[in-house]
């Protein structure tokens, strides 16, 4: 486990593929040092900007060991190991540990939505707790999963002891406070939602893991440390240059604007793997904008 409490700026790498949809090693560590570089304090392998649900367990193993070899022992590896199947997610936070991670993050089955009841997500996220080897954070992401997590479930999760956290991509400041109130020194609060990161800081949230990192790293550090030395309006200001290219590239776009915007800013992105199609002219034309707006690229 890092030494640092789970918090801080964290990126949800891209998987990174060849022209024929293979796993491409040298552009994915590429990328992973150049976040290194930008002082993040960790690192979500196979999360939903990582392509998750297009990814096997063989591809999680692999980026997980590959992302590793690349990162210091005091930063945060998580793994993505959400599944449809309680089986499996558990089988995934054992190759996860395997791989070198330091904690698994779980997003709600939500194949049978309507069957996805309070009592059964309980049964689920325990029998994963209880099981994994890694410590579990639970992941709130309704544009994926299709439900939000109350706060009576996050309340009852955040008892389990080998449940460390939560990430929210949800953007719903209200929400978030609610889920705040389960926060302690044993479980921390996580906000995944690049367009309200000074919010959510402001309410209480302990860091964050923020796709918008991933193309605009340096100016999220900056925001984020602008933030954390008092300077909230400073940090304000740069929350709002930063917005559009939360809600109008990873909001509106997902993988496909993510490597439109990696590719922009001379990191590594590529094509996402199929069924998903590469962005169309028009809609890297936004990326592009939105970047040069943000000051990201010459205008």
């Amino acid at each position: 486990m890092p030494n640092t409490s789970l918090g801080g700026l964290m990126v949800p790498a891209a998987s990174c593929f060849t022209a024929t949809g293979e796993l491409d090693r040298a552009a994915f560590q590429s990328n992973i040092d150049a976040y290194v570089g930008h002082g993040v304090d960790g690192v979500l392998v196979a999360g939903s900007s990582g392509e998750s649900a297009l990814l096997d367990d063989e591809d999680r193993r692999q980026l997980l060991t590959w992302a590793r070899e690349r990162l210091s022992d005091d930063q945060w590896l998580l793994a993505g190991v959400g599944s449809e199947s309680t089986r499996q997610t558990i089988s995934r936070t054992h190759d996860a540990k395997a791989a070198g991670a330091t904690a698994a993050l779980v997003i709600s089955p939500h194949y049978f939505l309507k069957r996805m009841t309070e009592p059964a997500l309980l049964a689920h996220f325990r029998a994963v707790a209880d099981a994994s080897p890694l410590p579990v954070l639970l992941y709130n992401m309704p544009a994926y999963a299709h439900l939000v997590l109350s706060p009576a479930f996050v309340h009852e999760m955040a008892q389990h002891e080998n449940v460390i956290g939560m990430k929210d991509s949800a953007g719903n400041i209200p929400v978030l406070t609610q889920y705040l109130e389960s926060q302690g020194p044993h479980f921390r609060v996580l906000t995944g939602s690049g367009a309200t990161v000074v919010p959510a800081l402001a309410a209480g949230a302990s860091g964050a893991i923020l796709a918008i990192a991933l193309y605009a790293g340096p100016l999220v550090r900056q925001m984020i440390d602008a933030f954390r030395a008092g300077d909230v309006d400073g940090a304000t200001v740069l929350q709002a240059r930063l917005a559009p290219l939360a809600t109008d590239i990873a909001g509106a776009m997902g993988p496909a604007g993510i490597k439109a915007a990696l590719d922009l800013v001379g990191l590594r992105g590529g094509a996402p793997r199929s069924p998903l199609l590469a962005a169309t002219a028009d809609e890297v034309a936004i990326v592009r904008a939105r970047l040069e707006t943000a000051g990201l690229l010459p205008a």
